[in-house]
């Protein structure tokens, strides 16, 4: 009897917490300011807790980047990585001609000699030339980091709002003109080519196409020099540069300008030479 009396009794301690709890959750909770009780859904998946977990299939949990909070987030960060970048390039800007107006100001009466002007001239253009390189390096870090933050908004329907086009197309801007500064011609293509794609009205800028004619010519020409890639691929970077040339033309000068004839005449022959037979 005493061992029956135990066992009721160590039952009774082990199964009161639990009842206690069950309880505790089942009561309505009057308190103002807390949380919604969990719904159906949720309290299925309480069940299935699992701190450790790791999806192999990752498609259904990252679901959750196409929701609202996750565009928002991703447009601040990339809008605060554009800010720094022109930040940095505006800064830049104003030491150069703030370096500028001082020298042009100074006096130099240690210079006897012709040449002792020249190698000044030179040595602070090369001083200029550092500065802006360093600034643009650094700008392009911040307008890349921004662009990946805007590439993974999968969100349609934000990527739809002007605010995400206008956005994406300063920093497209601002990253082509440094890259192509910087001397990186080949990597101005892609992003070129997605600029105009953003919104219509943007195929009938100057500029672009002037990028891209340039962009496609420099890979033209490098293939060229060292006779690599394919015949199908020097025809392919040689059309867009031409296509980019003409549509450039066309945009400042209009089709029936001597300008576009000319630039006609000079594609023409670029293509006749460049379709004509080996010996």
């Amino acid at each position: 009897m005493k061992k029956l009396i135990a066992v009721v009794a160590t039952l009774a301690i082990c199964v009161s917490p639990a009842l206690f709890a069950q309880n505790k959750s089942t009561q309505p909770n009057s308190g103002a300011g807390t949380a919604a009780p969990p719904t159906p859904a949720e309290e299925k998946e309480a069940k299935w807790f699992n701190p450790d977990y790791r999806p192999y299939v990752a498609s259904f949990d990252e679901l959750y980047k196409l929701g609202d909070d996750y565009a928002n987030n991703k447009f601040r960060l990339a809008l605060s990585n554009y800010q720094t970048g022109r930040s940095i390039l505006d800064k830049m800007r104003e030491e150069v001609q703030r370096n500028k107006e001082e020298w042009a100001d100074a006096k130099y009466l240690n210079e006897k000699w012709y040449w002792q002007t020249i190698d000044r001239k030179m040595r602070e253009e090369r001083i200029l030339s550092e500065k802006k390189s360093r600034a643009k390096i650094k700008a392009v870090t911040y307008f890349t980091r921004a662009i990946n933050h805007l590439d993974e908004i999968q969100n349609r329907a934000f990527r739809e709002k002007q605010q995400m086009k206008d956005l994406t197309a300063s920093v497209y801007r601002d990253w082509i003109i440094a890259q192509y500064d910087l001397g990186n011609l080949p990597q101005t293509i892609d992003l070129l080519e997605r600029y105009l794609k953003i919104d219509p009205q943007f195929e009938t800028e100057i500029s672009p196409h002037k990028y891209l004619a340039s962009g496609y010519g420099f890979k033209e020409a490098v293939l060229e020099k060292y006779n690599k890639g394919t015949e199908a691929e020097l025809i392919f970077y040689k059309k867009n540069k031409n296509k980019h040339l003409l549509r450039a033309t066309e945009l400042k000068y209009k089709k029936d300008s001597p300008e576009y004839e000319h630039i006609l005449e000079v594609v023409n022959r670029d293509e006749i030479i460049a379709t004509k037979p080996s010996p």
